[in-house]
């Protein structure tokens, strides 16, 4: 018989590798909702602006949860949301609305 010690432990790392690496894929952002819709299926869609880059975000009826707080986020909302691309679209994994709100103002050098 093969000793396969070696082989499990490093399968393990693997996984951890792969799930770092994931976690690393996501896209994060604070920032407001310049537009929410809804798709066909009836999930929503929210869009929002950082910087240059739109970014469309679609968070799914199955996450009861996060569902029920997007229906209520209205336009210019500030929020902190987290996604994973996939299939040309940014499913949500992370939604919450900020109570402070995100600032709009530039920061200058004072010379």
């Amino acid at each position: 018989m093969i000793d396969t010690t070696l082989i499990d432990r490093l399968t393990v790392l693997a996984n951890k590798e792969r799930k770092i690496k994931e976690f690393k894929r996501r896209l994060r952002l604070k920032e407001k909702i310049i537009e929410k819709g809804t798709t066909p299926k009836g999930n929503i869609t929210l869009k929002i602006r950082k910087d240059d880059h739109e970014y469309k975000f679609t968070v799914l009826k199955s996450h009861q949860e996060r569902f029920a707080l997007a229906e209520k986020l209205k336009m210019n909302n500030s929020v902190s949301i987290e996604g994973i691309s996939r299939f040309r679209m940014i499913i949500c994994t992370r939604l919450k609305a900020l109570e402070k709100g995100i600032q709009d103002g530039k920061q200058t050098k004072l010379s």
